[in-house]
């Protein structure tokens, strides 16, 4: 057995060296939405001194409270952070807003819909429209179902941001957590929405993660890592440009924005040209400088930390929740709902896991 995993790992082995040495090729996505661009030494832009512009960061996260195969309630959070370089800046409007969202799948004309219930009133002039939230099976199957219950904190990243734009001024920028790509056809209209009231405000998008590979089957941010190399280059920058969506409503570069960080995938809304890319990802580097994240903006650390929702916080409003449930039948009905999904929960208790 031993001789034989160590054959089989060698052999592993012989492929990933076969594929990590492979020539860089160049982007490939598998969408026809995106126009592509050839890697070239003159795509990357050295950073300067950035000025020190207003920068809004925007993040959200959601759990599940009660949850079953067609039910969904979820405490949503979407947090706004406002930076100049290194030093906060207090917002007008709320810092953070909160909202649970009930999800029904309707069999008998195949949507799925959504109820917002936002914790404070002065919230909701930040959530998105319910009608807009309502999806049809054909388009809900297409989703990861994570995505699918996490709808309505997406949208709301969306009208959070379109509502941070007050804060900031020509030449400011608003960075949000992700890409700026939409995963439903309806948040696309929320994206051109930002884009238009945006006007000269600069709307970026930093990936924590990044899935894009080349024709050689290299990872995208590998690829423009190792051209980096090839062109000596030093210090920050940023790759411009790897794609343009066909509709130009989004920019995709590269960025390293501390000599001692990774590179990120960034995304700039609008066709944008070099010069624009620079500037952003020069003002960006100004608080990226936090030794404990080199090259990743202190701003997207600090509303992630504030947009999670712990288990503690899921379990208390469970509870609460399902107190306020007076109908002995309802619950029952409720907790076998959820019993259908929480089975691997109770294995991983079992293995030790939590």
């Amino acid at each position: 057995m031993g001789d034989f995993l160590l054959d089989v790992l060698d052999k592993i082995a012989q492929t990933l060296e076969g594929i990590v040495r492979a020539d860089v090729g160049r982007p490939y996505f598998k969408s026809s939405e995106y126009r592509v661009h050839d890697f070239t030494a003159d795509g990357f832009i050295p950073l300067q001194e950035g000025e020190k512009r207003l920068m809004a960061f925007i993040d959200g996260g959601n759990s599940p409270i009660v949850e079953g195969p067609a039910i969904s309630v979820q405490i949503n959070r979407v947090a706004l952070g406002l930076f100049r370089g290194e030093q906060r800046i207090q917002p007008d409007m709320p810092a953070r807003i909160e909202f649970f969202s009930v999800m029904k799948f309707h069999p008998e004309d195949g949507t799925y819909r959504f109820q917002l219930h936002p914790l404070r009133e002065e919230y909701r002039e930040f959530l998105p429209d319910e009608d807009n939230l309502q999806l049809e099976l054909k388009d809900a199957e297409r989703a990861e179902e994570s995505d699918l219950k996490g709808l309505p904190r997406k949208f709301a990243d969306w009208t959070m941001a379109t509502g941070a734009l007050n804060e900031l001024d020509d030449g400011d920028i608003l960075v949000r957590d992700g890409s700026l790509r939409a995963s439903f056809e309806r948040e696309k209209g929320y994206i051109r929405r930002l884009g238009d009231e945006a006007m000269d405000i600069h709307v970026a998008g930093l990936s924590k993660t990044c899935t894009l590979y080349t024709t050689t089957s290299m990872s995208l941010l590998a690829a423009v890592g190792r051209l980096a190399a090839d062109c000596n280059m030093e210090g920050g920058w940023c790759y411009h440009p790897v794609a343009v969506t066909t509709d130009r409503l989004t920019t995709i570069t590269a960025v390293k924005l501390n000599p001692a960080g990774r590179i990120f995938r960034m995304d700039i809304l609008g066709e944008c040209g070099k010069d624009e890319a620079m500037e952003v990802a020069s003002t960006l580097s100004l608080n990226a400088r936090d030794a404990c994240f080199p090259g990743y903006p202190y701003g997207l650390v600090d509303v992630d930390m504030r947009a999670r929702v712990s288990g503690d916080e899921v379990e208390i409003y469970r509870r609460r929740l399902l107190s306020q449930i007076r109908d002995r039948k309802v619950l029952e009905a409720i907790r076998d709902e959820m019993n259908t999904l929480n089975y691997h929960d109770e294995l991983n208790r079992y293995a030790g896991e939590d």
